[in-house]
């Protein structure tokens, strides 16, 4: 079989191999993700304001998205099906995470958690307090 460069590849190629959801295997969380008990996450871009970084969850796990030593946080679903869970005192509000639509994660008395509904990818950025 001929090896084609992704950059010759047929458009309707590539959105193809895009739009279908492969299940998740070893490599999903292997280099460069660094593996996590979630799944796996990998630092994409780093500076002295800012962290950018993708997180591989796998389906069903739930993940506290910590806040501390962080500020002007946000995270972007790239792949899967989320809920967002935000605490506060008694309430629990859960959101399903929307593809493409960042979601900012505020400083303060709110308790926030990732739950994987499938196996999800998503992307965080947050600048260092």
């Amino acid at each position: 079989m001929e090896h084609k460069d992704r950059a010759e590849a047929p458009e309707d190629e590539l959105v193809e191999a895009a739009a279908g959801e492969a299940p998740a295997t070893d490599d999903d969380y292997a280099a460069p993700f660094e593996a996590r008990s979630f799944g796996g996450e990998f630092v994409w871009a780093q500076a002295a304001g800012y962290t950018a970084k993708v997180l591989r969850v796998r389906a069903g796990e739930q993940v506290a998205i910590s806040t501390k030593g962080r500020r002007d946080m946000f995270v972007m679903l790239t792949g899967g099906r989320a809920l967002l869970e935000t605490r506060s005192d008694a309430n629990i509000d859960r959101v399903e995470l929307m593809p493409a639509s960042s979601v900012p994660i505020l400083e303060g008395e709110q308790v926030y958690r990732l739950v994987a509904m499938t196996d999800v990818e998503l992307f965080t950025i947050y600048s260092p307090k």
